[in-house]
């Protein structure tokens, strides 16, 4: 075993190696900065090419695009609120909003560290205890899938923001989406209203980049607007503030904000490695979970959103752990857990390689040298993004009567390039202006990311636990697991329920009622 560990980082530490694992974290954070344009996508298009390498070297630049596309969808989101990737949605709330406020690179720096600390915990419990962790993963079938979403469902509708109807309403609106399109089980077209577009559903990123990414383009020409109205008024001079967020002179990183979040960074790297070692719930389940957690723990609930660190680091740190954690599945039993896996799983295939419990023991060098390049591959997006950030920054002087079209433009590109559909194009337009209208009402955006996110995984899983059941309710409280999470869900509900009553009380008797 020790004489495997040596050739695979030998092997891995070639001048050819180093090249292939830093161009792939370069052009993966390329990729993940665009919105739509994720490195899943750029690991698909030059997938043939890793025919042609080593396999170390090949499978490593795969995994060296995917990590730097992790990040660089933090960094359109923390800059623009744009999300480069569905799972940046969740650093986008507090990240876009600290940036806001003249702190871009703190932001960034921020997002990034916590990407780091997440990616190399995923990293190590992958590299120790992947068949542990598979074991676990196997003991999930759909009733356990059904119950894990429930609950997070519950956390997110409870513990994040002020106003729980307006959660469920979000929440509902999301899951009332995933119906459209053709049925997952008979493929029979459903709510499409006759719409050859919406046959195969709404697709994500059209979802996302429209109520993120436009509905704010849309707020931000209403508030330029005023801004110019304001100052034309008689006796109104004042310079327009909103035309330029100047970063501020302490906008970097210190030790204090790292210590402030140690914590948060714990138990997100935790949860997110968690959930990446579960096949089919991905990163984005990851960062709305651990989101929702940060929040329940803070002391700062009511700052959440508002630019609060514990919320940029709780999102970017879970996301990036399910990135190594999610090869888990997939290199200990033969099981992708998402589409990234999937297309390594095509890589490995391609070498011969054949994923599961047997892999180390015929291909233990390979595997090694392959756990060297996540490693060396975390490493250099950290040095990249690090300096590079310094650039990024810069984009935050940028007035909006330039920065607008530039955005537009990157938001149809993205859509366009992601499905290549032009109807996905006027779906992002039509959530942009839903995306402004719910901002007005107050109606939260990231619900209804969640609900959508969410909603196919927790039908399937239903479904199927009832098919295998014959219809019987009672399969989901038959399963220990599934029982527990479903027992914690109502643990959260009748908590806050009480809390609740205990506060109206409490308000009652001070004005003497």
């Amino acid at each position: 075993m020790f004489a495997q560990i040596v050739d695979g980082f030998a092997t891995m530490l070639t001048p050819m190696s180093i090249l292939l694992i830093l161009v792939g974290v370069i052009a993966g954070t390329i990729l993940g900065a665009i919105p739509g344009l994720t490195a899943t996508m750029g690991i698909a298009l030059i997938l043939p090419v890793t025919f042609y390498l080593d396999p170390i070297m090949g499978i490593s630049m795969l995994i060296a695009m995917y990590k730097g596309g992790m990040f660089g969808g933090s960094i359109s989101a923390i800059m623009f609120n744009a999300p480069g990737t569905p799972a940046a949605a969740a650093t986008a709330l507090d990240g876009y909003a600290l940036k806001k406020k003249g702190y871009p690179r703190k932001a960034l720096r921020l997002a990034l560290i916590s990407s780091t600390v997440g990616d190399l915990v995923g990293n190590l419990t992958l590299i120790f205890s992947a068949a542990l962790l598979a074991t676990v993963a196997l003991m999930f079938g759909p009733p356990e899938n059904t119950a894990l979403v429930i609950f997070a469902l519950t956390l997110i509708v409870f513990v994040t923001g002020n106003s729980i109807s307006k959660n469920i309403i979000a929440i509902l609106i999301g899951l009332m989406l995933t119906t459209m399109g053709s049925d997952p089980q008979t493929g029979i077209p459903r709510f499409d209203f006759g719409i050859i577009g919406l046959s195969g559903g709404i697709s994500i990123i059209a979802l996302v980049i429209g109520l993120l990414a436009v509905s704010e383009v849309f707020q931000t020409m209403e508030d330029h607007y005023r801004s110019k109205v304001n100052k034309s008024k008689p006796g109104n001079s004042d310079n327009d503030s909103i035309n330029v967020i100047a970063a501020k002179e302490d906008d970097n990183i210190t030790l204090k904000d790292i210590n402030d979040v140690k914590r948060t960074l714990g138990r997100s790297s935790v949860i997110g490695t968690v959930i990446g070692a579960l096949p089919g719930l991905g990163p984005v389940t990851a960062a709305f979970v651990s989101y929702a957690q940060a929040r329940s723990k803070s002391k700062n609930k009511k700052k959440f959103g508002e630019g609060e660190k514990e919320g940029l680091v709780a999102a970017e740190t879970a996301n990036s752990a399910v990135g190594s954690s999610n090869l888990i599945p997939l290199l200990s039993l033969g099981i992708p857990g998402d589409a990234t896996a999937a297309l390594i799983f095509g890589a490995l295939i391609i070498h011969g390689i054949i994923p599961g419990p047997q892999l180390i023991q015929n291909n233990g060098s390979i595997v090694y040298g392959i756990f060297a390049g996540m490693l060396l591959a975390t490493l250099f997006c950290l040095i990249f993004n690090w300096y590079a950030s310094n650039i990024y920054r810069k984009i935050a002087v940028i007035r909006p009567t330039v920065l607008i079209p530039v955005i537009l433009v990157l938001c149809i590109a993205g859509t366009y390039g992601y499905s290549q559909a032009t109807f996905d194009i006027i779906v992002m337009f039509v959530f942009g202006v839903v995306g402004y209208i719910m901002r007005k009402v107050e109606i939260p955006l990231v619900g209804i990311i969640i609900g959508f996110v969410l909603g196919p995984r927790l039908e399937e899983s239903t479904r199927q636990a009832l098919s295998i059941s014959g219809g019987k309710i009672d399969v989901f409280f038959m399963k220990p697991i599934s029982l527990f999470l479903l027992l914690l869900s109502l643990f959260i509900i009748l908590n806050f329920i009480r809390k609740t009553i205990k506060t109206k009380k409490n308000m009652n008797n001070d004005i003497g009622l």
